[in-house]
């Protein structure tokens, strides 16, 4: 049921080659790759066979499935154009698709399909270090501002290749002109014959930037195992409340992976990156080789003209780190694409809910019963999230459910009203179970790279266990339930105050309330140096739960800064400092002022109110100074996410306002011929002069340091934004802008400036009505 019915293993690829036909790549044990060609039938599910009357009865076939869910029929077809056929015959003979938009459910591109009807997944009985990865980057000649494509002279002068069986090569050099540099890396590509492309916004800039060359010069982009090119379609994925449209691309019988996106996946729940650009990733993964070099995007051509070898170091050392950072992000989706009928690719730009219906949907058609259609409504109950004591608090224990939402849904009988073969717990159990027993063998493993595939696998059963609740309550599931949904929120409710009422009658104070944990100060004789106590209070805790519900300990912290809702940081035994909410820090802030407030955390933590004070007076005379460490300290980076057309007509309508950043997009297209595009990062300043910020803005490679024109009195401003976050942390108005403003004649005297902590008991709290 999770793998599928059909066990056959080393499948890397497949592709359609002709009408009903699926080429299937299999990597052998030796390493050598072979391919067979397998009959395949496009296929949809229908709500009513009546909808295809008139249309040639020749040209499908159809089976009634079992049950009463409301797409009870299968139709199947012999080639895709009937498929294609048969899908308008539907729309146009009815006008279907305006009365009933959900009268066809459909599944994926013939792949999935192949994989769907099949019972097959990719690569079975395989590792991750069994595929073949190949890893490029481009490096680009431009004398001013961002390479284009579009323009003759901006031209492809290296191609820095590597791959995981150790091979390596940087294509290009001072007398090699592009038509030759492309040629060359096109027939190593094809040659090195990789399973996988990776690339550091692959799909953003370098797949794209590489076919419009090609085609400047005529080279055929000849990347498919099958001699064919590229195709390219509108996709997006969404990260968090962020969501990125680009264009999708894909090589038969290849996958594409983008680090890129691997690495915004890793940051919704870490919340933890500097930024997303490779070198900041490598760094922060610790994967940047030794001496690596390092080239400003703006130094590219004069470093190339001055010492071209300087430029091929660089070149291959960013393959290097994309191969790093793919071999450390790559195994959870590697491992399940052995689980999903999707390809890899596929299957790394998918959210979780189309991995768990896909899971769903094989069951079905593989028991020929029928599907349920998405109903319509929403959740009333959520997860409970409050906050009790603000101020510096300390120490402080975290203790957690394990698997909240999972544990309830096993344990409390719960599954969708319309899953009639019960596919729903069946499936959550067994990817519980697998995980469990992976975990074991982690805690087991004998080396480095053993612990590390486990890792990966039972973190590929965690993002699919935790994807169930999700998908009970997500509008658009063929087997949603938001009924189901709101009795798991309830529960999880339920068994928070359970274990907040166990705490208190323990003596503990509770701090904060998250979802699946509680932020507590334990009483004092479960404080202890080693951390004991602390285990064993809540050790004792998880014995008076419901069976099958654990309480794990889950750290413990020397202080906590405690400030809203999700909202606050924790320091640790060890000195480190973990923040959570972008109320506090958020990424899109200016960097001086992301360092500003992480070290006014720390002086807050300490209760340090005169190192607080100096802080700020010297964040405060160095921007009357103009004294940066670069436009970097102050710029803010903003990415478009809408088309200019539409941003356009947007602010004619006035449905928005013109920010910075369109403006200034609009005025470098202007000036260099660079096309707006979305995803699109501007970075950019505030200069002196006044009026409304999107006239005042300019872009950051404007700056000039022998000649600063920044606004000044906009990031004082700025700086008091920042320090305001604190008022709430000190007990009066007016101690809080002694700290936090210039002196006045009798200078600074932190003696009576208390930091206050606020509490509320539990009992004070109603909870929300959903209208």
């Amino acid at each position: 049921m999770l793998y599928g019915h059909d066990l056959t293993e080393r499948i890397v690829a497949l592709h359609p080659v002709g009408p009903g036909t699926m080429r299937v790549y299999r990597r052998t044990p030796e390493d050598a790759v072979t391919w067979e060609d397998e009959r395949y039938h496009p296929f949809f599910l229908l709500d009513d066979i009546d909808l295809l009357k008139g249309f040639p009865r020749d040209r499908f076939q159809f089976q009634p499935l079992a049950g009463s869910n409301a797409y009870q029929w299968l139709v199947v077809f012999p080639d895709a154009g009937s498929y294609w056929d048969a899908r308008r015959h539907i729309q146009q003979a009815s006008d279907t698709q305006k009365e009933r938009p959900d009268a066809i459910y459909f599944v994926g591109g013939p792949e999935q399909q192949y994989l769907m009807q099949t019972g097959r997944t990719l690569f079975k009985g395989m590792e991750l270090h069994d595929l073949h990865r190949l890893q490029f980057d481009l490096e680009v000649y431009s004398e001013r501002g961002f390479p284009q494509a579009e323009v003759p002279e901006h031209r492809i002068i290296l191609v820095a290749l590597s791959d995981n069986r150790g091979w390596s090569r940087v294509v290009g050099g001072p007398l090699m002109d592009e038509q030759s540099v492309l040629e060359e890396t096109l027939e190593l590509m094809r040659e090195r014959d990789p399973d996988v492309i990776e690339g550091h916004n692959v799909f953003g800039f370098d797949l794209p930037y590489l076919a419009a060359r090609c085609r400047r010069h005529g080279v055929p982009l000849a990347l498919g195992r099958d001699g064919s090119e590229p195709r390219s379609f509108p996709s997006s994925m969404r990260f968090a409340e962020r969501q990125i449209e680009f264009e999708a691309v894909e090589i038969a019988g290849r996958h594409i992976v983008d680090t890129l996106f691997q690495v915004m996946s890793f940051d919704v729940f870490s919340r933890d990156l500097p930024n997303y650009t490779l070198k900041g990733v490598a760094k922060y993964f610790g994967f940047a080789p030794e001496g690596r070099t390092y080239i400003e995007g703006e130094d590219i051509a004069q470093t190339w003209r001055e010492d071209p070898q300087r430029l091929i170091d660089y070149a291959l050392d960013d393959v290097i780190e994309t191969a790093a950072i793919a071999e450390h992000l790559s195994g959870s989706t590697f491992y399940l694409t052995q689980m999903v009928p999707m390809p890899y690719g596929q299957c790394a730009r998918s959210g979780p809910a189309s991995k768990i219906e896909s899971l769903f949907v094989r069951g079905y058609l593989h028991a020929r019963h029928s599907v349920p259609r998405a109903e319509a409504g929403s959740q009333i109950v959520g997860g409970y999230t409050d906050v009790f004591m603000t101020g510096v608090v300390g120490p402080v224990v975290y203790a957690d459910v394990e698997s909240l939402y999972p544990s309830i849904m096993l344990n409390y009988g719960v599954q969708p009203r319309r899953d009639a073969l019960g596919i729903f717990p069946r499936l959550l159990q067994r990817l519980t179970d697998l995980r469990f027993v992976t975990k074991r063998a982690m805690r087991e493993a004998s080396g480095e790279n053993e612990t590390r595939e486990l890792d990966a696998r039972q973190t590929a059963y965690k993002n699919i266990i935790n994807s169930f609740y999700g998908n009970m309550g997500f509008g658009f599931a063929a087997f949603n339930d938001f009924a189901e949904a709101d009795r798991v929120a309830a529960t999880g409710q339920k068994l928070l105050r359970q274990i907040m009422a166990l705490i208190r009658d323990r003596g503990g104070r509770i701090v904060e309330v998250d979802t699946d944990g509680v932020l507590f100060v334990p009483p004092p004789e479960a404080q202890s140096a080693s951390g004991d106590a602390e285990r064993a209070f809540v050790s004792a805790l998880s014995e008076k739960m419901p069976e099958g519900i654990r309480i794990g300990f889950d750290g413990r912290f020397e202080r906590m800064l405690s400030f809203k809702k999700k909202t606050y940081a924790l320091l640790g035994y060890d000195g480190t400092l973990k923040v959570k909410g972008s109320s506090l820090v958020s990424r899109s802030t200016e960097r001086f002022g992301r360092r500003f407030v992480r070290r006014a955390i720390e002086l807050l933590l300490a209760e340090d109110v005169a190192a607080l004070h100096a802080l700020y007076l010297n964040h405060r005379q160095r921007i009357i100074a103009h004294d940066w460490d670069g436009v970097a300290s102050f710029q803010r980076i903003e990415t478009l996410k809408q088309p200019l057309a539409r941003y356009e007509r947007d602010v004619r309508d006035g449905k928005r306002n013109r920010p910075a950043s369109y403006e200034l997009a609009k005025q470098r297209a202007e000036a260099t011929g660079e096309p707006v595009r979305i995803g699109d990062r501007i970075a950019f300043y505030i200069a002196g002069g006044g009026g409304r910020v999107f006239e005042a803005a300019k872009l950051a490679s404007e700056w000039d340091p022998a000649d600063p024109d920044e606004d000044t009195a906009h990031y004082i401003g700025r700086l008091d934004q920042f320090a305001s976050k604190f008022s709430a942390f000190f007990e009066t108005d007016h101690a809080f802008r002694q700290v936090f403003s210039e002196e006045d004649l009798f200078g600074f005297d932190a003696r009576g400036i208390r930091l206050a902590v606020r509490e509320r008991a539990p009992e004070d709290v109603t909870d929300d009505v959903p209208f």
